[in-house]
């Protein structure tokens, strides 16, 4: 087991917060932050940060996952990185992974050894990522030359 994965803190059955928000402070600051531990699973909820060796994440949603086994049903995370991934109806920000399996799911970028699944639309894949750098890079480099010549 990696020593950063471990977890210290005495276990927890359930943790309720309860807070009301108002003009000065926003509700629930508490609610989204790291969770560090060997398994996470997330059902109905959400979580800033989470590193742990197994994600599941069920009807709920992670800010930036980092785990070997990535598991996503009926939710989302924004940044996924692992070394296996599986999204089934629902969706990814970034993932990077060595395998990404999906199914019926959404991605914006994937970087990933192996992608698989049915029904799967991924926006950039590395290979579009690097050609709309480059696109972006010499529309930008027009428009300075442009601009810079006017001043």
């Amino acid at each position: 087991m990696n020593e950063e994965l471990k977890n210290d803190l005495p276990q927890v059955e359930e943790v309720v917060v309860e807070c009301e928000a108002t003009e000065d402070e926003p509700c629930c600051s508490e609610m989204l932050g790291d969770v560090v531990a060997e398994t996470v699973t997330i059902e109905q909820g959400g979580a800033q940060n989470v590193k742990a060796e197994t994600i599941n994440v069920s009807q709920g949603g992670i800010a930036h996952a980092e785990g070997k086994f990535i598991d996503v049903k009926d939710g989302g995370i924004a940044l996924a990185m692992g070394e296996n991934m599986t999204v089934t109806d629902g969706g990814v920000a970034v993932a990077i992974a060595e395998n990404v399996q999906m199914t019926d799911a959404v991605a914006v970028f994937v970087a990933a050894n192996q992608v698989g699944g049915e029904n799967v639309k991924v926006i950039f894949d590395v290979r579009a990522a690097v050609v709309f750098g480059v696109v972006l890079g010499v529309v930008a480099g027009m428009f300075s030359r442009l601009l810079g010549r006017k001043a």
